[in-house]
């Protein structure tokens, strides 16, 4: 009877080939698989950031309709007109101006309306997220039109109404350029403040709580406590909101724009976002609206550098 080939393999002899198949296998796996996973991921990132991307870099360097697809190109020409353009700094200004009140609304009173809230039952607390956090659940549409009878430039709106208690004549809020903005700023800030809220007491219930008793004990109460265990610990928490909000701060304002003023009265309201949305959509000159998106990417990302490098110093990551 003819033996089998284990049984007929001497002990302790070795097999290179089937020692470089297990080599490889395991690159394979180490090295290759974990790509093969994050390759739908890739593909989607590719498609829908970077590849708009350079397309928008593209067509700022072209004149053009965007119905039309013959474009000429135009080297410099798009941002030079921007540069050169006294709206274009005007609508600077007035994004500069959204930002100020988006850092106040959504990030000073947030956190205020959060410490505030330390000692605070759980039920006490519970209603307090919930009231505040509503907004955020509520169409921005719906949030708009709400906010749109507050603004009535009649005397029956709620605003003018409350005015006239103090024997004041009825304001065209949303006419005049000195109210525009800073209502619109309103609207936006009312709608996302809950949610900021909510990441705020998140922060502070994150700090331990032995941290905080030890410095009781040590004798640190009030403004101490706060100044140098609570707000320090609470940084992060403070800085990711800082930097969301930055970022956000010109997209929250689009739909109050779009429904209300359309970056009226006199582009009082207007801002680089809508800007943007307007010259590509609605007057279809698609070169200089990709002018203005690359311009925007270099401000806020310049923006976004310049505050982690300054504010990053002053956080204190927990390890």
């Amino acid at each position: 009877m003819m033996k089998s080939a284990a049984s007929t393999s001497a002990p302790g002899r070795s097999y290179p080939l089937a020692g470089s198949r297990v080599r490889i296998s395991f690159t394979f796996s180490r090295h290759v698989v974990p790509y093969l996973y994050l390759t739908p991921a890739l593909l989607a990132i590719i498609m829908f950031v970077y590849l708009p991307l350079a397309r928008t870099l593209y067509l700022s360097f072209h004149q053009g309709n965007l119905l039309n697809p013959t474009r000429s190109f135009v080297g410099l020409d798009n941002y030079t007109q921007l540069l050169n353009s006294p709206v274009f700094h005007r609508i600077l200004l007035q994004s500069a101006h959204y930002m100020i009140f988006s850092l106040i609304g959504s990030v000073l009173i947030p956190i205020s309306l959060a410490l505030l809230t330390l000692h605070l039952t759980d039920k006490e607390l519970d209603f307090y997220q919930s009231a505040l956090f509503l907004p955020t659940v509520i169409a921005f549409n719906v949030v708009v039109l709400i906010w749109a009878f507050f603004f009535l430039a009649t005397p029956n709106g709620l605003f003018n109404r409350l005015i006239a208690l103090l024997d004041q004549p009825p304001q065209s809020w949303l006419r005049d350029p000195s109210f525009a903005l800073p209502s619109i700023a309103l609207i936006a800030n009312w709608k996302i403040m809950g949610f900021h809220f909510l990441l705020a007491v998140a922060g502070l219930k994150a700090i331990p709580k032995e941290i905080l008793e030890a410095a009781y004990v040590d004798g640190a109460h009030g403004w101490t406590l706060m100044r140098r265990i609570v707000l320090p610990l609470f940084a992060p928490t403070g800085l990711f909101l800082v930097t969301v909000t930055l970022i956000g701060s010109l997209d929250a304002v689009f739909t109050p724009i779009r429904v209300l003023t359309e970056g009226g009265p006199n582009n009082a309201t207007n801002n680089l976002m809508y800007a943007i949305y307007s010259e590509g959509f609605r007057f279809f000159r698609v070169g200089q609206a990709s002018a203005m998106s690359v311009l925007l990417i270099l401000l806020f990302g310049s923006a976004i550098y310049m505050q982690y490098r300054l504010l990053d110093r002053w956080v204190t990551y927990e390890r």
